[in-house]
């Protein structure tokens, strides 16, 4: 279920990545300013906040309104609120930088989501 929540997120990131990755290769590819790396850095560690307080918001409304116990609530929380929202960004992203625009970009991340999922 958490799955369905980080999702939407990367679909809406894959855009931005796009434009932010044409910039980069258009004007600072060639100064040399900063690498390839600080590009791809700077774009996963600005998505981790949206992550934590969608699927915290998400996460509440589905683990304690649902009634699921709650002595295991704080390691469900780590994995679906936490780790699962991020690796779905990376996935995204990573998809996303081999990808030519974004329509294909989001034709891949369906493509890969669709073995993840079953």
């Amino acid at each position: 279920m958490a799955t369905l929540s980080a999702i939407p997120v990367v679909l809406q990131t894959q855009i931005i990545f796009i434009n932010t990755r044409s910039i980069y290769e258009i004007r600072e590819r060639a100064s040399h300013m900063y690498s390839w790396t600080a590009l791809v850095a700077a774009q996963i560690s600005s998505e981790v906040p949206f992550n934590v307080v969608g699927s915290t918001f998400f996460f509440i409304i589905w683990y304690f309104l649902v009634g699921y116990p709650t002595d295991r609530a704080g390691f469900s929380f780590l994995m679906m609120g936490i780790a699962l929202p991020c690796f779905y960004t990376t996935l995204g992203l990573a998809i996303t930088a081999m990808a030519p625009n974004a329509e294909m970009a989001g034709n891949l991340f369906n493509f890969v989501n669709s073995f993840l999922i079953n």
